[in-house]
């Protein structure tokens, strides 16, 4: 979701404008193609990503992951004052935290199945 609004954002864009908004380098690299990376220019990685078997470590890992993209969210929102934008980060800023509410369902039925 988040790629396709940078893609939408900056199709039409001019490469002064890219360069104008820090995005040279990224240019330079893949054009106007949309690229997975962090605020940093960090690729995206599956490298961290944690499975111990146990599901309580386990959902609580979801849980943490559904905290951090929400916190995520809200600090894009803060960048920006386009409505459209907006808009679309609220949904996903608001589709977080009923991932987060289902992970903690989970995680109490697995409490209560004995889990420790």
């Amino acid at each position: 979701m988040i790629a396709s609004m940078v893609h939408q954002l900056t199709k039409d864009a001019t490469v002064k404008e890219m360069e104008e908004a820090g995005l040279g380098g990224v240019y330079a690299e893949h054009g106007k193609g949309t690229y997975p990376t962090d605020a940093n220019g960090v690729p995206f990685t599956v490298t961290y990503f944690a499975v111990t078997g146990d599901p309580l470590a386990d959902i609580m890992e979801d849980m943490a992951a559904e905290q951090k993209a929400r916190a995520v969210y809200e600090n894009l929102i803060n960048l920006t004052d386009d409505e459209d934008v907006i808009r679309v980060l609220l949904f996903l800023r608001q589709r977080e935290v009923v991932h987060y509410n289902r992970f903690k369902e989970l995680f109490e039925y697995y409490q209560k199945k004995g889990y420790e």
